[in-house]
Parts: C-alpha cells; structure tokens; sequence
C-alpha cells in the first residue's frame, strides 16, 4: 500500500522522535543509500551507511525529549507527488535523571522522495534557533534561553537531577497545600483552578494548571491539556488514554498519542 503525501509530516515527526530518544531503527529504515544528514552540532553524514556506523557506535549521549512539535509540508511538491520537503520546528529536554541539564529549541528540514509506495529521506538538516535577546541579555547557542528557563523551573523546586522533593507547595483556594508528589496520582484543570488527584482524594487548587505544573517533578507528564499525570502512577495506556492507580482514566489527544507514550516509557526507564 503506498503512503500518501499527507501522510508524510506525520511519519517525519515520528522518526524524529524515536531519533532523538536513541531509537534509530525508524530512521535507518527510512533513509536512502545517498541519504546526507547534517545535525545541528558537528553531525556531518554523506551517505547511509555512514550515519549506521556512527550511530551504532557505544555513546555517552542523553536521551531526549521532542515537545511542542510542529511539522508541515513546505513549498510546491513535485507534480506527481512523488518528492516532497517537510519542515519542523520544536524543543528538545534531556529525559529524567540525566546528568546533563539541556533545553533548546530547533528547526530540521528534511527532503523524501517516494519510492516502492514508501517515502524515503534523501536530505536531513537540523539547526538550533538564533539568540534570544531577553532583556539587556542575549542568550547564545552555548547557553540557550530554553536551558536557562528549564534550569530556573527545576531550582523552583528544590530538586537536583532525578531527585524528588519531600513537599511541594501549591497554593490552594483557602491555604497553601504541602504535597507528597509520590502520592499525587494527577493533576487536573478546572476553569480558573485545578484539582490535584491523590492516593488518599481530591484537593483543590486556586491556581492554573499552566502556572502549577512548572513545580512539578520530572516524573509528571503533560498527556492532555487538561490533565498532567505522575508516570509512576499510570498502569496502564491504551488508545487513547493512560489508566491510573486511582482507576481514573485520562484521555489523550489521538494527534499527541505516540509522542505522550514515548515520553511516558522514558520517564518510566529513568525513574
């Protein structure tokens, strides 16, 4: 059966993805022979089987996490649809309990051709983003706006890599709430306030889920916009929700599917 062109944006992201969490199976099988891949460090591979040598070599790399991902289709494609360019956009994060704090926001672009009814890559080429001024300061390449933020939402917390705090405070709608986060099943948005879900009921929240989840530990996951839920309590993920250890169920957004169960395994593997 051949993969449709509209298909493609989707098929790119998701080799991307398992790339970037140290998967390279999907990637290996999607590039051609000629395929030249340029990464967005010192990365420079001419053909396929360059980019299996160097890759299937022993490396002391992080995993890490693709988030906020867009990828589309670009330009004119060839009129019989049978080339086509797709670019994207997105932010990486090094997975829990990394030694290595990493944070930034990058642009690939990445050129397929169709052929024997499956699309291949023929041209990869990923960037990071320009400086960021923020305020009087600019944030360079070496020291990304992204890993400044990521490092500040840790510190907020009180936590180093992988550890988790004894309490974390969250303002609630009459008095400030200390919370065991091991015992918080999820968290879950509700108009101007949210409701944190734990082992022992439910407590309300006077803040935004948006504004709560930056004190969270890095064991929380954002599967729903409604909803970020402690990974060491899900039991289960079926399309198209994550079963809980309180017997709730969370739904997931079909489009963000792969990806929150890609970032749930990670976080499961590095707990």
């Amino acid at each position: 059966m051949t993969e449709s062109i509209d298909q493609l944006p989707a098929i790119v992201k998701s080799v991307i993805a398992s790339y970037y969490s140290k998967d390279y199976t999907p990637l290996f099988e999607r590039c051609a022979d000629d395929c030249t891949f340029i990464g967005a460090g010192s990365d420079l591979f001419a053909t396929r089987d360059d980019l299996v040598r160097a890759l299937s070599a022993p490396e002391d790399v992080p995993l890490l996490l693709m988030r906020d991902a867009d990828f589309r289709l670009v330009g004119p494609t060839a009129p019989d649809e049978r080339e086509a360019l797709v670019m994207g956009t997105y932010r990486l994060y090094t997975a829990p309990n990394e030694q290595l704090f990493f944070a930034t926001r990058q642009r690939i672009s990445v050129f397929c051709r169709l052929e024997d009814g499956v699309w291949k890559t023929h041209h990869v080429h990923s960037s990071n983003e320009w400086s960021e001024p923020v305020g009087e300061e600019e944030f360079p390449y070496q020291v990304s706006r992204e890993t400044y933020e990521y490092v500040r939402s840790i510190l907020r917390t009180g936590r180093k890599a992988g550890l988790l705090p004894a309490r974390i405070a969250l303002e609630g709608s009459a008095r400030t709430t200390y919370l065991d986060p091991a015992q918080v099943v999820c968290i879950q948005a509700d108009g101007k306030r949210s409701i944190a879900h734990t082992t022992d009921g439910s407590v309300e929240l006077a803040g935004l889920l948006r504004d709560i989840e930056p004190q969270l530990p890095g064991t929380f996951v954002r599967v729903h916009r409604s909803y970020v839920v402690n990974a060491a309590h899900i039991t289960g993920v079926r399309h198209f929700a994550v079963e809980l250890s309180n017997g709730m169920d969370v739904p997931v957004p079909e489009r963000r599917f792969d990806d929150v169960s890609r970032e749930i395994s990670l976080r499961l593997e590095n707990a």
